[in-house]
């Protein structure tokens, strides 16, 4: 069985809520260790230039939160829009990893082009038939803009660029578990 992304995205107004789902063939640990490693996300996640995390915190039952800065840009066709978020994330190992942004520069647009950015990775460890470790990445995000983009291309934006980084998110998942994947887009 492939790598498959799954991907839906829903507009309302100036919000967009997407919910995506991928595949893996690769134990929760592998995965978690993957989509948590903020210092290697600029390797192989498109957009990431940088990524660090500034705090730390442990919180009771071995959860954490952290405050995170990614700088990098949005693509779509020929734009592309430098992007500075601060991110403050919970952690519950192996389980989620809930983000919200607390601050954005968009280069010319600063905070004016995004209300609101919340995403979420939940992990679903489950077996294949010949008992292989699997895990269910499903992702889901709520974006929020100040402004409305033009018809339909936010939702094509906001997919395009949710399928590119959970294709590399697999990717290095399989780099890491040391097998090739053959990840696609299914709508």
């Amino acid at each position: 069985m492939s790598d498959e992304v799954t991907v839906e995205v829903r507009r309302s107004g100036r919000s967009f809520e997407a919910a995506a789902r991928l595949d893996l063939a690769a134990d929760a640990q592998t995965v978690w260790d993957t989509i948590t490693d903020y210092s290697a996300m600029c390797r192989f996640l498109p957009g990431i230039r940088a990524c660090r995390v500034l705090e730390r915190h442990a919180l009771p039952g071995g959860a954490e939160r952290l405050v995170v800065e990614q700088c990098g840009e949005f693509r779509f066709l020929l734009f592309a829009q430098s992007i500075q978020v601060m991110l403050d994330i919970d952690h519950q190992p192996l389980h989620v990893a809930d983000a919200k942004a607390t601050s954005f520069d968009l280069g010319l647009f600063k905070r004016r082009a995004i209300d609101v950015f919340e995403g979420r990775y939940e992990l679903t460890p489950q077996k294949s038939r010949r008992g292989a470790p699997r895990t269910q990445l499903r992702y889901t995000s709520l974006i929020a803009l100040h402004l409305p983009p033009p018809p339909a291309i936010g939702s094509i934006a906001i997919r395009q660029n949710l399928v590119a980084q959970l294709q590399a998110v697999a990717q290095e998942v399989a780099r890491r578990g040391d097998r090739t994947p053959a990840p696609r887009a299914r709508r």
